[in-house]
């Protein structure tokens, strides 16, 4: 009895299998390129160790803390170059700033002091320095209210600072090893994260009393706010994803995945998307607040350590540890904002490093949409999958 041989796939059926596999691989290459599109400006110059950043949305000038020079460096955002260097307390860790007054809060955290800047000043000068508790490492503004929150991270605590009189009000218990902090400057609610309890606190600012108590990720290591619509979201560093939580009900809504070890994260009231530096991939995350997906990704520089956006321009400006440098993700002014008129202060004080400004992409993707790079990976492994299926076929059908 003669056994039957298998049957074979058709002539038709492998030509088309090979074409889907190419075009698996072609697809994935072109993701794979509309990913690296983004155009980056990078700004060198910066001091050891940036950990910090903030922009004044008024005068366009971004301040850097450098943990390892006892430094902030200013940077025009208009020409990406660095104008002076001001020397505060040791291991600046967290810096923010009061559009309303101009004035710029660098948190020194092994100082326990929080050194007060005159951004008005033609000179930067230092005007006030406040002790406060033990290793300070993070700071928001209340623009309405000028109130400045600093968190102590070996004390589990937050102190509560006048901006008008640079007086230390009050200093409010939190939870354990408090790393980030926000504020929403419409309801004057405030946003600690509580590193090691992987959870985040909310507190009144009329009463600085905690209201709730919202569990989140593992390791959260981030927090911004959207005064607009009331959202808040959190890096969560273990987890490589970030919580977004509803600030009017105080309830976590969703997690979203994003690259290796989310360690800095920023929000565009105007536009509503979020910015999520990822420490270990040195890219740069944008998420769309409406959605809550992934809508791009940007190769910036190495080990990002801090967010900031100016929402006048719509610029991203991301502080990269290990490089130290400044990488911009160039915006379009939003509509609402545009015709705010900036009063560059001009400033006396050379900074002591050289300074330059360099793309380092100079394509546009042109209205193209820009995915995750996982889709361009998945098509890639898709279709090599398919081409070894399809050879390993007509392989065996020769030896038959």
């Amino acid at each position: 009895m003669r056994l039957h041989s298998p049957a074979r796939p058709s002539k038709g059926l492998l030509s088309g299998l090979v074409v889907i596999s190419m075009l698996a691989i072609m697809i994935g290459s072109s993701l794979f390129a509309v990913h690296a599109s983004i155009p980056v400006i990078t700004t060198t110059g910066v001091g050891k160790s940036p950990e910090g950043i903030a922009v004044n949305p008024r005068t366009g000038m971004v301040y850097v803390a450098d943990y390892n020079d006892n430094n902030v460096t200013v940077i025009n955002g208009t020409t990406n170059r660095a104008m002076a260097n001001i020397t505060v307390g040791d291991a600046p860790d967290a810096v923010a700033v009061n559009p309303n007054t101009g004035m710029v809060y660098v948190v020194d955290s092994q100082d326990n002091n929080v050194t007060v800047i005159d951004g008005t000043s033609s000179t930067n000068a230092v005007v006030a320095n406040i002790t406060v508790g033990n290793v300070p490492d993070a700071v928001a503004v209340n623009p309405t209210t000028g109130l400045v929150y600093v968190l102590n991270y070996n004390d589990g605590s937050m102190s509560v600072i006048s901006g008008s009189t640079n007086t230390v009000l009050t200093t409010v218990p939190v939870g354990d090893a408090p790393d980030a902090v926000a504020v929403n400057p419409n309801t004057g609610m405030v946003y600690v994260v509580d590193n090691e309890d992987n959870n985040v606190s909310v507190i009144s600012g009329s009463t600085n009393e905690i209201l709730k108590n919202v569990s989140v990720g593992d390791l959260p290591d981030a927090v911004a706010v959207n005064p607009m619509s009331g959202m808040v979201y959190v890096a969560n560093s273990n987890d490589n994803s970030v919580s977004v939580v509803d600030g009017s009900t105080n309830r976590l809504l969703i997690n979203v995945s994003v690259f290796a070890a989310p360690d800095a994260i920023g929000v565009n009231p105007v536009t509503g998307s979020v910015y999520v530096a990822n420490l270990n991939d040195s890219v740069l995350t944008t998420i769309d607040n409406f959605s809550n997906t992934v809508m791009k990704n940007a190769v910036i520089g190495n080990s990002p350590d801090a967010v900031a956006v100016d929402p006048n321009t719509g610029s991203v400006y991301v502080a990269n540890q290990a490089d130290n440098s400044v990488s911009e993700i160039p915006g379009a002014s939003n509509p609402t904002t545009s015709s705010t008129t900036r009063t560059t202060p001009t400033t006396s004080t050379s900074p002591t490093s050289s300074t330059s400004s360099s793309t380092s992409s100079s394509s546009s993707s042109g209205g193209i949409p820009e995915f995750p790079p996982q889709l361009g990976l998945a098509a890639v492994v898709t279709g090599i999958i398919v081409a070894t299926y399809v050879f390993a076929r007509r392989a065996s059908i020769l030896r038959h």
